[in-house]
């Protein structure tokens, strides 16, 4: 099996945290975690598709995990940037094909890359966990209103069980896997007590007045292989939003899994058996370069 790197390139002036799986791997399979996540969601299918032969890239987005925080917030936490560092990290790895596996925002970022003019044939097969060109009202008035709520803990003990609470959603998890999850999701603030990870000014661009999200043009623009992964108590995606996804993509595939909601965890070997069957089914030929950037910046 190949061992995980953990590596800090600078991606458009930002240190940015990846890990890395088999560098010297055949094709690249790129997994982007959910809006308060981090790469950390990855490992189990990062060890797994390594020991099959590929090469796995799994940043933490900027502001989250051990990623640099923005300075700008406004500008820099935004869709169109992050796109900008999601081509900036394939060109630095050198990826001229990927496989890309995106839970919830990172479903949403590879399904704008993959629809784009520029970008979508380096886009070789697409995986979107839990999410779809919309979003409910409701469902993101609840994201929005735990992420924006800065959790200070005195103890390890409550934001353990704060942040179990929060994820029951993702699925079945050992008491391994949380503790592996959560030790990652984490960090200790000066005073000495304990919050989330990611930059508390990620949603600094949100604006509760602006048009809904609405991505169902780019979504009908799809060519690729595309997997949809559908946890069936999900608030994000719901049985109406996937009935019109299959209507406007009839050839992509669907998983439904029954005890999760927002959005299936892939520590699971059952969800992500799924999807490295999907990756396995759709080679990609010669998708990479096997030697980083290392000018990149």
């Amino acid at each position: 099996m190949s061992e995980m790197l953990q590596q800090y390139p600078i991606i458009n002036g930002k240190e940015i945290h990846v890990r890395t799986w088999n560098p010297e791997g055949g094709e690249t399979v790129i997994c982007w975690h959910g809006l308060a996540r981090n790469s950390i969601d990855f490992v189990a299918i990062g060890d797994e598709l390594a020991a099959k032969g590929y090469r796995v890239i799994a940043p933490d987005t900027l502001g989250r995990g051990l990623s640099q925080w923005a300075d700008s917030p406004k500008r820099e936490y935004s869709y169109a940037n992050y796109l900008e560092m999601a081509t900036a990290i394939m060109d630095f790895y050198r990826c001229e094909r990927v496989h890309w596996v995106g839970t919830s925002m990172g479903g949403l970022i590879g399904m704008l890359l993959a629809a784009s003019e520029e970008e979508s044939e380096r886009i070789g097969s697409l995986v979107l966990n839990d999410i779809g060109p919309e979003v409910p009202t409701d469902a993101l008035k609840r994201i929005v209103s735990y992420v924006k709520e800065s959790m200070v803990f005195q103890r390890y003990s409550e934001i353990n069980q704060y942040l179990q609470t929060l994820y029951q959603p993702f699925g079945p998890h050992t008491s391994q896997e949380w503790q592996l999850m959560i030790s990652a999701s984490i960090r200790r603030l000066d005073g000495g007590g304990y919050t989330t990870h990611y930059d508390p000014e990620i949603l600094a661009g949100y604006d509760a007045n602006a048009p809904v999200l609405n991505l169902w043009r780019q979504f009908a623009k799809l060519a690729q292989p595309t997997m949809l992964m559908h946890g069936l108590h999900s608030d994000v995606l719901t049985k109406d939003i996937v009935k019109r996804m299959r209507e406007v993509q009839p050839h992509m595939a669907v998983n439904y899994y029954l005890g999760c909601g927002h959005a299936p965890n892939l520590f699971y070997q059952s969800y992500r058996k799924d999807v490295v069957h999907f990756i396995e089914s759709h080679s990609l030929g010669d998708g990479m370069m096997r030697e980083p950037n290392r000018d990149a910046s």
